[in-house]
């Protein structure tokens, strides 16, 4: 019997290895951390997704994507592969910060490029539909 299955069955500790977190309920017998981390490994976007709408709800702007949209949204720009903090790094912006994230309001643009936009409109020849 594997070391994990023992940590399972007595449910006192974590099964990843190594850890003595105490397992969340109905997480499968891991602990939150881990159970995130296999989260991301298994379905990045989908993890992406969840942070993103949570993120624009603490800031109580408007959300109005699907899974199924910020997929196929994904899947053309390419957002999920690259990630990071540095200028370089893949953000989602809104193209007119008067609206909501909507998936017609969204573009992919670099860290830097979106810090510099400020909260002023982007001259990217977008009309904010009032």
């Amino acid at each position: 019997m594997k070391l994990s299955d023992i940590k399972k069955e007595k449910g006192v500790k974590c099964c990843a290895y190594g850890c003595s977190n105490k397992p969340a309920e109905k997480l499968g017998g891991l602990c939150y951390k881990h159970y995130q981390r296999q989260r991301r490994i298994l379905d990045p976007v989908g993890v992406r997704y969840s942070q993103f709408k949570i993120n624009a709800l603490k800031r109580g702007k408007v959300f109005e994507i699907t899974l199924d949209e910020f997929r196929h949204w994904c899947k053309i720009t390419g957002y999920c592969i690259v990630k990071g903090r540095r200028g370089k790094a893949a953000t989602i912006d809104r193209r007119c910060n008067v609206h909501g994230y909507f998936i017609w309001n969204i573009q992919l643009m670099t860290l830097s490029r979106n810090a510099s936009k400020g909260s002023g409109f982007s001259g990217d020849n977008f009309e904010c539909p009032f």
